[in-house]
């Protein structure tokens, strides 16, 4: 499981491909790594409408990653299951490293 494969560095810090499963019963982020698709898996508990998901998937890796909400952004897939989340100051290795620790 190469979970680097999920993470790109970008010159604000670092971007994240992520499958995101909104409605689920229980919040997992991550709980998972699809590696055909190179990207995360996160099971969300809200449901993908005004914005809900992506809201819960910004605080939840916030928290994960010790960073303000503020510092996480979808750059892509608002509106779609595969997103590309950018984490303002903080290097790609060094996220993966931790939400790597959060995979069981």
């Amino acid at each position: 499981m190469d979970l680097a494969n999920a993470a790109d560095p970008h010159p604000l810090g670092c971007t994240i491909r992520f499958e995101v499963v909104p409605g689920s019963s229980h919040l997992l982020v991550p709980s998972g790594f699809n590696p055909w698709r190179k990207s995360l898996e996160a099971r969300l508990t809200e449901e993908p409408t005004r914005g809900r998901a992506n809201r819960q998937l910004i605080e939840a890796l916030a928290e994960i990653l010790g960073v303000p909400a503020a510092a996480i952004e979808v750059m892509s897939g608002h509106k779609n299951s595969r997103k590309v989340v950018l984490v303002r100051g903080m290097a790609a290795d060094q996220a993966i490293s931790i939400l790597s620790s959060k995979i069981k």
